[in-house]
């Protein structure tokens, strides 16, 4: 009877390596196939609310504001100006988005910086997360933690101008018709009046913002498709686009938040963006300015 032949050291140390091969090969897969279904599940995201936006604007008539106050008007002062309320977009769709118990925790006659507000602010709703975002539930800026209650986040903001000069310094800027997006501070926009076409105007894209982007906060619910140069008048804005640009906006001052990212992701390279016909791409960040800033435009006859 033959005796059993026993593996030998390099046959073992063979097949550890095979192994470790294969692990090394698969693992990668592994994450781009878990990548492509969070990026999906993004994507999800954005359908989902722009169905309710277009919810929205068949019973109301119009689409959502960026925010129910001018856009001076934020967590930085809000104590000092009683008559603002600077709720946003994220807090408006609520009904329409299956959130009206959330909804009705918030005083609209009251800031979203009341601390009324603060329990409906700290909670999170999932539809407003990318699960790819790598940073925490809450707003990081210590405007936000002054507050000494949590500010839940969300992952997708509003792009509502092409500059900051059309945004945030334009003398004229508290006329809502001065800015060029679809939504954005006091905007009243509706469908008739994106005249560049639903399919090729962006309402909302991604944002990977930890610091300021409390979804209850309207005062930076809209951003630029520009990256934000204060220096640089009458624009304000620097020559590239702001998909994945880092840093996005530096204040310095106390008086406004500074920004690391707008418009940005974690999905390498591409930043989900919702059109407003409730369709949903993954644009490149390489996106030429000029290109990104005609998708913006309403009425811009590109």
């Amino acid at each position: 009877m033959n005796a059993r032949r026993a593996l030998t050291l390099v046959e073992v140390l063979v097949v550890i390596a095979i192994i470790g091969l294969l692990v090394g090969l698969l693992l990668p897969a592994v994450q781009t196939a878990r990548e492509a279904a969070r990026r999906t599940q993004c994507g999800n995201n954005l359908r989902q609310i722009g169905l309710a936006m277009h919810s929205m604007e068949g019973a109301t008539g119009r689409l959502p504001a960026g925010s129910t106050d001018p856009v001076v008007d934020g967590v930085w002062n809000w104590s000092d100006t009683p008559e603002a309320k600077h709720h946003g977009w994220a807090f408006l769709i609520l009904p329409h988005l299956e959130g009206s118990n959330l909804a009705s925790l918030v005083d609209p006659k009251k800031s979203a910086f009341d601390p009324a507000n603060r329990l409906a602010a700290g909670t999170v709703i999932p539809i407003h997360r990318c699960p790819s975002f790598p940073g925490t539930p809450f707003a990081t800026d210590p405007l936000y933690l002054a507050l000494e209650a949590p500010y839940a986040l969300r992952n997708y903001v509003a792009i509502g101008a092409t500059t900051a000069g059309k945004l945030y310094w334009e003398p004229s800027f508290r006329t809502p018709e001065t800015q060029d997006g679809s939504i954005y501070p006091q905007s009243q926009t509706r469908f008739r009046d994106i005249t560049d076409g639903l399919s090729r105007t962006i309402l909302l894209c991604e944002t990977r913002e930890q610091k300021a982007a409390a979804w209850i906060d309207g005062s930076t619910a809209s951003i630029t498709s520009r990256r934000i140069d204060a220096s640089n008048a009458p624009t304000y804005t620097g020559p590239e686009n702001a998909l994945n640009y880092v840093p996005y906006y530096r204040y310095g001052g106390g008086q406004s938040i500074d920004m690391d990212f707008g418009p940005s992701s974690a999905h390498a390279g591409l930043v989900g963006q919702l059109f407003a016909d409730g369709s949903v791409e993954f644009l490149v960040d390489s996106t030429a300015a000029a290109v990104y800033d005609a998708l913006i435009t309403r009425s811009g006859a590109d």
